[in-house]
């Protein structure tokens, strides 16, 4: 095994892998560059608030409470919204 190789395999049991799936998966190298990227795509979406990463919240929404009666109300703002075509579509399937 190749240094890299080392590092990929630490990585994927770090996530959960068990031995032998970790080092089979590093045979292939297009598996280990797309789980690879995963990782660490996951690892800087769940970063712990202290990182800069926190900075992004108000961004995606993250850590805004949302009310139940708030969901309605939007629902009910994009059904009106759209009214006219559900009711002349309403029995039209697209299959």
């Amino acid at each position: 095994m190749a240094p890299n190789d080392d590092e990929s395999v630490k990585l994927f049991l770090s996530i959960g892998l068990d031995e032998k799936t970790a080092t089979t998966t590093i045979n292939n190298p297009k598996v280990t560059a797309n789980l690879t990227a995963i990782i660490y795509e996951v690892s800087f979406l769940i970063s712990p608030p202290s990182s800069p990463v926190s900075n992004l919240h108000h961004l995606f929404g993250t850590w805004v409470e949302v009310y139940a009666v708030d969901i309605e109300k939007a629902a009910d703002e994009v059904f009106e919204e759209n009214k006219k075509t559900i009711v002349e579509q309403r029995y039209r399937t697209n299959c």
